[in-house]
């Protein structure tokens, strides 16, 4: 029966992918907070499992993919890294530089590492690497975004060369704005120092955009089960831009 593997299973977007995935076997959801995993996996139709997962810790992580590989073979995977905070800071110092580098690309790496390691993913397995519009177009004021984002860019491609034969789909999927409820937080807080209303705040912040709005969960969400399901039979190592247009480049 196929298993799929949601991680940060309880940020917005996870439990939205959560809650919508139709999955024949076993839903295994990470995250850091166990008593919001237990209580998404209790509100769920499908059958799920949680498993405590801190993508800052090694050995978590160690723990988690051995929890997860005890579940059997994963045939989709929804990998949503977290949220790499903004920063302009062109040059970082070496401490930031590696303690970044540590917690958003190197060490949740090693669970896709020690998951294959197991043989813990199937043939023919669908995976989605949830990654930001950094991966196309650079953010001034998102520099680790630019440099992080990036290595995961060219992770992904790396993976999709060297598991093609085993059919394994690798693609990531890459956001601008999402309306999530943290966003439409900061957005009010934006109005607010602005002096206008949220509507208007929005408009103006999506003014460069083509379709001229955000994204909203559930627009993420369909894209997901789409590169989880058969539109990911033929299509594999490419970086899905999900930015209403945002970018002009070709």
């Amino acid at each position: 029966m196929p298993n799929t593997l949601i991680t940060c299973a309880t940020s917005h977007i996870g439990l939205s992918v959560a809650e919508n995935i139709v999955v024949d076997g076993k839903l295994v959801l990470t995250g850091r907070d166990q008593d919001k995993l237990n209580k998404l996996c209790k509100s769920l139709s499908s059958k799920a499992t949680s498993v405590h997962l801190d993508f800052f810790d090694s050995q978590s992580i160690q723990q988690a993919s051995e929890t997860i590989a005890s579940e059997g073979q994963i045939d989709k995977v929804v990998f949503i890294i977290p949220r790499i905070p903004p920063k302009s800071e062109v040059f970082s110092t070496e401490e930031e530089l590696i303690s970044d580098h540590l917690n958003f690309f190197i060490k949740p790496l090693q669970l896709f590492r020690l998951l294959f390691e197991a043989d813990a993913i199937s043939d023919s397995a669908k995976i989605v690497i949830v990654s930001g519009l950094s991966t196309k177009s650079a953010l001034s004021h998102y520099a680790t975004n630019n440099t992080i984002r990036s290595a995961w860019l060219g992770q992904a491609k790396t993976m999709s060369l060297a598991l093609g034969e085993r059919r394994i789909a690798v693609n990531t999927l890459s956001l601008g704005a999402v309306m999530t409820d943290s966003y439409r937080a900061r957005l009010k807080q934006r109005a607010v120092l602005n002096g206008v209303t949220p509507d208007e705040q929005l408009a103006t912040e999506v003014d460069n955009i083509a379709m001229k709005k955000y994204a909203e969960v559930g627009d993420v969400v369909d894209a997901i089960l789409s590169l989880t399901g058969p539109m990911a039979k033929h299509i594999t190592g490419q970086n899905i831009l999900m930015d209403g247009g945002f970018f002009r480049g070709y």
